[in-house]
């Protein structure tokens, strides 16, 4: 029994179908199939019905998918438990984080840490957020601070919410949406967009949020790096959409920014970690660190949650 197959298998009991689950575990359907036609030939019965559309679980399968998920989450914790050690024992952390985050949180961040343990060296892995929980054993992340994930967490992996913030548009002082009336997003989708994050977040979270709204859009130009928004703006390519704390960092000397006025263009940021990667002093001390550091220009507070934790493992299936 390989380990690739429960982790396909959970794929699909928690995405409800091969289509979406091949697109989880980055692997084509017919390895999906083969993948489970493994398991179901190892333990003598049917795990997924492929009778009905979509398919279903069986309810051999629900009483597996308890059981793979206690094995995948004991193979990654161990790896990542072995991984953080050994980096720990270089007195090196890596934080999982993006560039803008990187920017506007972590020079305090390593500041201090520099500052109370001198030894420690900090590493900022400032790439895709894509497979969080892979990354935590593959890479020796200590600690992430992402934008909230929007699937269901790995089982044992804590999330403390720690500010959200607006979307934001920049433009010239002469652009029509720099004055005169709230930026709505039917008054925004008017203009050609220049949007930041789709290589980081596929897609940009603006793109989502219109989506949302039943508004379809294309964008003229869409970018990786805060900055190279700006310049598209102070062009005059596009209207410039982003997250507030990017441009909040950005040089924006010379252009307007403005809200969208809309309550449901916001995102959240927040801390990731499992236990048993933070068990050292300095582990510790880096999530501390972070979970107490002041919030950045142009985030907002949220009220205080206790963080949480996914420890049952249910998926869609599971009842």
């Amino acid at each position: 029994m390989e380990l690739d197959w429960l982790e396909t298998f959970l794929a699909v009991v928690d995405r409800g179908g091969f289509t979406a689950a091949s697109e989880q575990v980055h692997r084509s359907q017919s390895r999906v199939s083969a993948h489970i036609a493994g398991l179901e030939r190892e333990l003598g019965v049917r795990l997924v019905d492929r009778s009905r559309r979509p398919a279903t679980v069986t309810t051999a399968g629900r009483v597996f998918a308890r059981h793979a998920r206690e094995i995948v989450a004991g193979v990654g914790s161990a790896r990542a438990a072995v991984g953080a050690l050994r980096a720990m024992d270089q007195e090196s952390l890596v934080v999982l984080t993006t560039p803008c985050i990187g920017t506007a949180l972590f020079p305090g961040v390593i500041e201090a840490m520099s500052r109370d343990h001198p030894g420690v060296r900090v590493t900022l892995a400032e790439q895709s957020r894509h497979d969080v929980e892979r990354r935590f054993p593959a890479d020796g992340v200590v600690v992430a601070v992402l934008p909230t994930l929007g699937h269901p967490l790995a089982p044992g992996l804590r999330e403390r919410v720690l500010w959200r913030e607006r979307m934001q548009i920049v433009v010239g002082a002469d652009h029509p949406l720099a004055g005169g009336g709230p930026v709505t997003p039917d008054r925004l989708v008017a203009h050609p967009l220049v949007v930041a994050g789709t290589a980081a977040e596929a897609p940009a979270e603006v793109l989502t949020l219109l989506a949302a709204a039943g508004l379809a859009v294309q964008p003229r130009v869409c970018v990786d790096a805060p900055q190279s928004l700006v310049a598209m703006a102070r062009a005059g390519v596009g209207v410039g959409v982003a997250n507030a704390v990017a441009l909040q960092h950005a040089d924006t000397r010379g252009l307007v920014l403005r809200d969208v006025t809309a309550p449901d263009f916001v995102r959240e940021v927040a801390a990731y970690w499992f236990e048993v990667l933070v068990s050292t002093d300095v582990g510790r001390a880096l999530l501390q660190t972070v979970l107490d550091a002041p919030l950045p220009r142009g985030a907002d507070a949220v009220a205080t949650r206790p963080a949480s934790v996914r420890r049952d493992g249910a998926g869609p299936f599971q009842r």
